[in-house]
């Protein structure tokens, strides 16, 4: 190697000593500037993953709680400490607790008697269909509720309650109420042909 070549060698290695050395000066004049900023920023993050920590894990608690709650009200459904854990940790699963413990009793003045305890619409609006279903009246007024789950369903049960009281032309018009892209649309059909 040439002198000249070692002397290209040596100021580009200096160059790129100086180069990092600038950048150390820069990164302590950006630290000194943003300092307060910095740790302020370092301190929230921390906070924030130690709350998000703190959440999850009452959340899991809370849920597995409420789990063990289900589990003895499954096993013995008149414990009063478990049903009181249930609602206060988990209420839509206590409700729903509720509406099926009701509906294998199928007795219309209970599940009256839970109503105002539910307050889920999906709960509501079954437990609403289940009232009519069991006490033979409201069908027709709940097949006619707008938004009910089960409308349809409903309006096929009023058309087999109108069939058998001999009802034919009050029958036809329900079932002509009975959408075609209906999924019971088949059934519908099927009672056509039984309708004088």
């Amino acid at each position: 190697m040439s002198l000249k070549e070692n002397i290209e060698a040596v100021k580009k290695e200096l160059s790129a000593e100086e180069q990092f050395l600038e950048s150390i000066v820069k990164a302590e004049g950006f630290w000194k500037k943003y300092k307060k900023l910095l740790i302020v920023l370092a301190v929230l993050v921390v906070v924030a993953a130690l709350s998000l920590a703190l959440y999850n894990s009452m959340k899991e608690k809370s849920l597995i709680t409420s789990n063990e709650a289900y589990t003895t009200l499954t096993k013995n459904p008149t414990d009063k400490e478990a049903l009181a854990t249930l609602k206060s940790k988990n209420p839509k699963l206590y409700q729903l607790f509720l509406f099926s413990n009701e509906m294998k009793n199928a007795d219309v003045a209970k599940l009256e008697a839970i109503s105002s305890q539910i307050s889920d619409p999906i709960l509501k609006d079954l437990l609403s269909y289940q009232k009519a279903s069991l006490s033979g009246k409201g069908m027709a007024e709940y097949s006619l509720k707008q938004g009910a789950i089960l409308k349809e369903f409903a309006s096929l049960q009023e058309v087999y309650t109108l069939f058998k009281e001999g009802k034919s032309k009050e029958a036809k018009a329900l079932l002509a109420q009975i959408p075609e892209s209906s999924q019971l649309q088949q059934i519908a059909q099927s009672f056509k042909h039984y309708l004088k």
